[in-house]
């Protein structure tokens, strides 16, 4: 028996000691806030490349509700698992702890009906003490771009950021079943007057709501009347895109909005793999020219564009030889070296589609500039895998030789 105590014992103090060897994805941060007058709890949670990968770079997502484990759970591994996937833009995540989610989240109306709303006081806690916290920690590790996420009453403070003077906060807006009721339709009212008098938006929003339930029936309803006064006032330069989940209730809207509203955020700002085959299957522009026209836009307008790492349009350009898109697939590994210099991986897959369309002496001399590379990265390889790689290389050589 003393002798299973001990084994069980020595068990757990080296699983504590190895946990101990290892930074933490989670870390807890406690604020004394002059905006709310008390103490406020902040998490944030690294992505699992955070320290894999210290050359790498990341949005930040702010997530309302950051108290209320299940709901930050589910954001969290949702944004991790697709993120670590490469399908969204990699983000660290910081989760927004609240004490008094009903009145912080929403905001003293004009009237003066709600006189207990502290959204001001949440927006000068993000602005004056949040981001300069995040920014001193995560700096060099973070890019010029902050999304915010917030269901039901966090999603009608979403909409009350952007259409407010603080709408430069964040970058990007999600609102999951926004809870506009006939109290705080104010907030649709000011927008609506807002873009009547012309005033842009540079922004990415994403409304989301189900179709069950009176809740539903209400939220959708406002996310509808916000939709058509956007097209009424067209000028906005907003990012706009709606969801809407038949049979789905207030909170089993949830997931399927979190990744489709993800998955558009991504698409707005980075040409991922079915924008790739869109492009590839129009007929009226080359795919160079598409890809550089959807990144000039981006970046004129909002002033922010994701450029994909090198392995993942490797991964592009292999799917769209195996649909027999080979011109394409040529255009994506000419425009990707252009962002990727030198890369081994990109040279050695474009050299092998250009013998694969015989053109051999553009293979030959791709071949060549593969084997430099290779020799280049010979350290950092085990000896077994230079040599295949090599011997592949000479192989190609001399088969794209003989055909030239």
């Amino acid at each position: 028996m003393q002798k299973l105590l001990y084994t069980c014992l020595l068990t757990l103090l080296t699983f504590t000691l190895s946990a101990q060897d290892h930074p933490p994805h989670k870390v807890d941060y406690t604020i004394s806030s002059k905006a709310f007058g008390d103490e406020r709890k902040i998490t944030i949670y690294l992505p699992p490349s955070f320290y894999k990968y210290p050359e790498d770079k990341f949005i930040v997502t702010y997530v309302l509700d950051g108290h209320f484990d299940p709901f930050i759970d589910l954001v969290v591994k949702t944004l991790e698992y697709n993120s670590y996937m490469y399908k969204y833009i990699p983000t660290i995540v910081v989760g927004i702890h609240a004490k008094q989610r009903g009145q912080e989240f929403s905001a003293p109306s004009p009237q003066g009906q709600n006189k207990n709303g502290k959204a001001p006081l949440l927006q000068q806690h993000f602005k004056n003490e949040v981001f300069p916290l995040v920014d001193s920690i995560y700096n060099a590790r973070v890019l010029p771009f902050k999304s915010l996420i917030g269901h039901s009453s966090g999603g009608t403070f979403v909409l009350y950021n952007l259409f407010s003077e603080e709408h430069d906060l964040f970058d990007a807006y999600l609102a999951i079943s926004p809870a506009i009721r006939q109290n705080n339709a104010y907030i649709l009212e000011k927008a609506a007057a807002d873009l009547k008098q012309g005033k842009q938006f540079p922004k990415f929003l994403y409304c989301a709501s189900g179709t069950v339930g009176e809740r539903e029936e209400l939220f959708g309803g406002a996310i509808r009347r916000l939709d058509s006064t956007l097209q009424v006032y067209p000028n906005h330069k907003l990012l706009w895109r709606t969801s809407t989940f038949e049979g789905m209730g207030h909170w089993t809207c949830v997931p399927p909005a979190l990744n489709a509203g993800m998955v558009i955020l991504t698409r707005a700002f980075r040409v991922d793999e079915k924008m790739y085959f869109d492009f590839a299957n129009n007929k009226d522009a080359t795919m160079t020219a598409q890809i550089e026209a959807f990144y000039k836009n981006r970046k004129a307008t909002y002033g922010f564009i994701e450029i994909p790492i090198a392995g993942y349009l490797n991964q592009i350009g292999k799917a769209l030889i195996n649909k027999e898109k080979r011109q394409a697939a040529l255009e994506v590994y000419d425009w990707s070296l252009k962002q990727h210099p030198a890369h081994y991986r990109l040279t050695r897959s474009r050299a092998e589609l250009l013998l694969e369309m015989g053109n051999e002496q553009a293979a030959y001399t791709a071949f060549q500039d593969s084997l430099k590379l290779l020799e280049g990265m010979q350290a950092s390889m085990s000896a077994e895998d230079y040599e295949a790689h090599k011997e592949y290389l000479q192989e190609k050589l001399a088969a794209a030789n003989n055909k030239n």
